[in-house]
């Protein structure tokens, strides 16, 4: 099994485990980073994406899409 297979079991293993008190929302984004350029997974027509910082939301790809996921 590979490395993000694992990490999504993980996940949803320790949330499955935790408290029933605690709600989680999981979101994500899959991107290849392939010679300098940024291209999202999930939206094969944003190619060429940007790596910005904000004092809030920390390090982030600029304009890549996210996905509400469930387990």
């Amino acid at each position: 099994m590979g490395i993000i297979p694992r990490m999504v079991n993980t996940l949803f293993d320790s949330i499955s485990n935790s408290s029933e008190k605690l709600e989680f929302t999981v979101k994500v984004s899959m991107v290849e980073i392939y010679m300098e350029r940024i291209r999202d997974l999930l939206n094969p027509e944003k190619y060429n994406l940007k790596i910005r910082e904000d004092k809030l939301k920390g390090i982030f790809i600029e304009n890549c899409t996210e996905s509400y996921v469930e387990f």
